[in-house]
């Protein structure tokens, strides 16, 4: 046992710490001069051991602190300018937006006039073309006029000639359907019969000979069709010839009665020049009879006729 007081051990407890854990451990166990006991004296490097941990601890912690609000500072300030630089970029969408807005709206009312105006000058295209449409076919219905009185007879010949031309065209065509239907009418009355009156190994031959029977009719109706072609472009070919000759002896009969007009206006002309000759030499001859049987009188005109009036010269 150490007889030292507390005080003197209490004392050189420091300088054991300053020594470190292992020195202190060695001398306590190679040399027992402090009155301390072992277990007060670890107790006391382990508070002071707990201190220093805490403090590092605390510094520690008090660093974090302060990286973490420079961080949120940070962040607050980095989402600050993004909010302002969203900000900013909406008022620029905004302002494209509208800038956008207003030339599509300029260019709309710029497209809507350009239409109305399209439509109006297209109105107004088709009111005179309609009106120049009517003109001409007012025209052309008095140019027609016209000629129908020029050509007389011939046009009216051309006329029946053709409104016999398509008469004869309808009935043609009016009999050739007539015949079809007749004979399919025959075809099929003859299949019904065949199917009713035989059996299965007849209708085999039956709708042979029936086939047969429609390919000779077609065949005969094709020849028939051939020929009434034949004929039909012959009497258009002979019924265009003779519209042509009586087109060609209209103008022929147009330019006769043409020279025929010529021919009496000269005629007539002549008679004319003639006639004025013939009167100019029978008043010359009135006047001169008219000068020998008055002799000396004096030729007065009278107020109310403009015919001469002898005068007497004896008269006062």
């Amino acid at each position: 046992m150490d007889d030292r007081p507390e005080s003197d051990a209490a004392e050189t407890a420091p300088k054991q710490s300053d020594a470190g854990p292992s020195q202190m451990s060695t001398s306590s166990v190679a040399i027992r001069d402090s009155t301390l006991s072992v277990s007060r004296f670890n107790r006391w490097l382990l508070s002071e051991i707990k201190r220093q941990t805490g403090d590092t601890v605390r510094d520690d912690m008090e660093h974090l602190r302060s990286q973490r609000r420079a961080a949120n500072e940070h962040h607050q300030q980095w989402g600050a300018s993004l909010g302002a630089a969203s900000r900013a970029q909406m008022a620029r969408d905004k302002q494209q937006y509208e800038l956008l807005r207003r030339s599509n709206w300029q260019k709309g009312a710029q497209v809507r006039d350009d239409v109305e105006a399209q439509k109006s000058e297209a109105l107004r295209l088709r009111a005179e073309w309609m009106e120049h449409g009517r003109r001409l076919a007012e025209k052309n219905q008095e140019q027609r006029g016209k000629v129908r009185e020029a050509t007389g007879d011939g046009c009216k010949r051309l006329t029946d000639l053709v409104a016999q031309c398509k008469l004869e065209e309808a009935e043609y065509e009016a009999e050739l359907a007539h015949r079809r239907g007749e004979i399919l009418r025959e075809n099929q009355e003859e299949v019904k019969k065949v199917r009713s009156e035989t059996a299965d190994a007849v209708i085999d031959a039956a709708k042979q000979f029936a086939l047969e029977q429609r390919r000779n009719q077609a065949k005969a109706t094709k020849t028939d069709l051939s020929r009434w072609g034949a004929e039909r472009s012959a009497n258009t070919a002979f019924h265009l010839k003779t519209a042509r000759t009586n087109r060609a002896d209209a103008k022929a009969t147009r330019e006769h009665a043409k020279r025929l007009r010529e021919k009496l206006q000269q005629e007539r002309l002549q008679q004319a020049q003639l006639q004025r000759l013939a009167q100019k030499e029978r008043i010359t001859s009135k006047k001169a009879n008219l000068e020998q049987i008055g002799g000396g009188l004096k030729m007065v005109t009278s107020p109310s006729t403009s015919r001469p009036q002898p005068e007497c010269p004896n008269q006062p």
